[in-house]
């Protein structure tokens, strides 16, 4: 493997333990020759506490707009044909590098390889729950992939136009739809990741999904949005009629045995489909109690997005 080829690209808020823990796992590669640059861009505007390595670079952009101007913002600094986008709070296995590097290069049609998620030290309900949901389909091509760790070519950065700047969430699965346009996105088994900033709880899963949904309206607008991506789409509106429903009970009870079916169908058979996973360790009766709370926090994220989504309309 040529020396210095990839570049890696990692945006910070917060949590700087949780870089720390990222860059040392970057930097203890086992093809760690391979790495070009290390290059973090933090909103921060006060210096970072960081391990010092001749490889790494630190630009501070406290004005940075979103999280995809931090990720394009990054990758200009370097110069290496591949680069490797990570959050701050990824623990890479020690032949991450080395597997998706080969991985990538195998077929001429592959444009991005990403990691199966692997579950930390004494996970919580919640994690092995997200760590399952992250590998429901491994060793294969997908439409996208969240931007947790990503390896692909500068060129095929550029191609696309690079991160979506005018979102704020929903960038990565944006970018790498753009992406499978060229070629095929690679989710393998071979290597892992430990998300450290997973969700622990269903109180931080609730919190976190309002503001993951509030851009999915406005990441739609620039692209054709395959079939598959549908319900996703659409069941919020489900469950904010079925809530609505329910309320409207009050008034007329008749509503009120059709509101609860429209609640908790789309809960029942998400939690059927994860259950059967050969991957999920968690019982039903938690995962009912998960998509509960998933689909309400999308909902309620959806609709506040509403208004992100009028507003770029309108701008446009």
């Amino acid at each position: 493997m040529t020396e210095g080829q990839v570049d890696f690209v990692i945006p910070h808020m917060g949590r700087p333990e949780m870089l720390v823990a990222t860059l040392e796992s970057i930097f203890a590669q086992q093809q760690a020759q391979c790495i070009g640059l290390v290059v973090v861009v933090t909103k921060n505007s006060e210096p970072l506490a960081l391990p010092e390595h001749p490889k790494l670079r630190v630009l501070y952009r406290p004005d940075a707009g979103s999280i995809s101007e931090q990720r394009n913002l990054g990758a200009a600094e370097g110069q290496s044909p591949w680069l490797a986008f990570l959050d701050a709070d990824i623990q890479l296995a020690p032949d991450w590098l080395g597997v998706c590097l080969e991985l990538l290069q195998a077929k001429p049609e592959r444009v991005v390889v990403s990691a199966m998620q692997q579950a930390g030290t004494d996970p919580s309900k919640v994690e092995l729950l997200r760590t399952a949901l992250s590998n429901a389909a491994l060793d294969c091509a997908v439409q996208f992939l969240p931007g947790r760790n990503l390896l692909l070519s500068r060129q095929h950065h550029l191609a696309v136009g690079g991160f979506p700047q005018h979102l704020q969430t929903c960038e990565d699965y944006y970018y790498t739809d753009q992406l499978s346009a060229l070629g095929e996105l690679f989710y393998t088994s071979a290597t892992s990741y430990v998300h450290l900033g997973e969700d622990q709880s269903l109180q931080q899963t609730f919190q976190k999904e309002i503001w993951r949904s509030e851009y999915n309206l406005t990441s739609l607008r620039g692209r054709k949005v395959p079939l598959r991506e549908w319900p996703s789409i659409l069941l919020p509106f489900w469950i904010l009629l079925a809530l609505f429903g329910a309320v409207a009970s009050a008034f007329k009870p008749v509503l009120l045995a059709p509101a609860l079916l429209l609640l908790f169908l789309p809960v029942l058979l998400y939690s059927l489909r994860l259950y059967g996973l050969p991957q999920n360790q968690v019982g039903l009766r938690y995962l009912l109690l998960f998509y509960t709370v998933y689909f309400a926090a999308r909902a309620i994220g959806t609709l506040a997005g509403v208004r992100f989504f009028l507003m770029r309309k309108d701008a446009a």
